[in-house]
């Protein structure tokens, strides 16, 4: 919250609101993804959900006009609420459908991306108006949720005292971005053949954005800036996104008849599950780099270099894995080999360069998250 502008008095409730949210919500959510469907475990999660969902919403209330003047940076302060806003209704989707589970046998635990590729084969029942729309609220909440870290990223670089007219360019088409991305993945259940369509046209100007501010972190190495881990891992992050997560999905649809012709199912589901995996990893890295900004010392650039190296590792390894297929094409077609198989040997050679990179990532979070618990229990 210290790099936007919003009533201080509100700070300390809707941190411990979403303290205890996340505290509530995570373990709860991993045990009744991993350990049994116990309604138990179920209910926790939707408290903690609820009680992170009330923080945000208590969030917006301390960064709108009702709270303070917007005569000053008013146009940062629109989009910081369009963008907030835009995300709380994200989430709302997703809640539309978890309030039915249990009560609607049609609403039951599934993988969006899953049970759509079956659907398009022909291989699944189509989707009730509920299920599109919780794949329009996994749409919208990752995308979204990527914009409000782009929005933090424009404040922490101090985009306006580089160049005001770009820093202003890329606050409009972020808020301008989200609420297309937002309307498109709304949609989703009653206009669901363009609605794709509309996503990317909210898409676009994101990327437009995130360009903007790619020139910026790119300034921000010069003159030695590039011997910092989290300067340098901040300059990645629009390249991680743009090279390894959203460059595929032009790349898959161009040739959609193709893939749901010739791909192996497993590998397009693959593909779809990947996908927004990657997106999630980069966008949480994100964040971690942002957060250590606050730190000096090994502490900083220990975890920043690991993060830098094994997520650049991690998501180039994940890029062939998930498109496996078109890398594996050619080859099949000289060797006579099955694309199947042929895809399976790829995705084998690619595991440990994924896995390694994926360690060195993981140990960084962990490195920091032991150093700042060692370090606060001292105190």
């Amino acid at each position: 919250m210290k790099y936007l502008d919003h009533d201080t008095r509100l700070t300390n409730p809707i941190v411990k609101l979403a303290t205890a949210g996340w505290i509530v919500a995570v373990p709860s959510g991993l045990a009744f993804a991993y350990f049994g469907r116990s309604p138990v475990a179920h209910a926790l999660w939707l408290v903690g959900l609820t009680l992170l969902f009330a923080s945000g919403v208590l969030f917006l209330y301390a960064v709108s006009p009702l709270r303070f003047s917007w005569r000053e940076n008013s146009l940062e302060r629109a989009a910081v609420f369009v963008v907030g806003a835009c995300l709380l209704v994200a989430a709302a989707m997703g809640a539309v459908y978890a309030a039915y589970l249990g009560f609607d046998p049609g609403v039951k635990i599934y993988i969006p991306e899953e049970h759509s590729t079956r659907e398009y084969r022909g291989l699944a029942p189509a989707s009730t108006p509920l299920q599109l729309v919780v794949a329009g609220h996994a749409h919208a909440a990752v995308a979204i949720w990527s914009a409000a870290v782009m929005l933090l990223g424009i404040k922490w670089s101090q985009m306006q005292s580089w160049r005001p007219r770009l820093y202003k360019a890329a606050l409009i088409l972020t808020a301008v971005g989200s609420v297309i991305t937002l309307f498109g993945s709304a949609v989703v259940p009653v206009w669901r053949p363009i609605a794709h369509q509309i996503i990317f046209g909210g898409i676009g100007p994101l990327h437009l954005a995130l360009f903007f501010l790619w020139l910026r972190l790119a300034s921000m190495l010069r003159g030695g800036g590039w011997r910092d881990p989290v300067k340098l891992g901040l300059f990645l992050i629009p390249i991680w996104m743009v090279v390894f997560v959203t460059s595929t999905g032009p790349m898959v649809a161009s040739q959609l008849k193709y893939v749901r012709a010739v791909w192996p199912l497993e590998d397009e589901i693959t593909y779809n599950v990947a996908h927004w995996h990657m997106l999630a990893f980069v966008t949480a890295s994100a964040m971690f780099l942002l957060y250590l900004d606050g730190f000096s010392g090994a502490m900083r650039k220990i975890p920043a270099l690991l993060l830098v190296v094994g997520g650049t590792v991690a998501l180039a390894a994940a890029f062939v894995y998930e498109l496996s297929p078109i890398f594996a094409g050619r080859a099949a077609a000289t060797t006579l080999t099955p694309l199947a198989e042929a895809s399976a040997r790829i995705k084998k050679a690619v595991m440990l360069p994924l896995d390694m990179g994926l360690a060195m990532s993981f140990a960084a979070f962990a490195l920091f998250t032991l150093w700042l618990f060692i370090k606060t229990v001292k105190k």
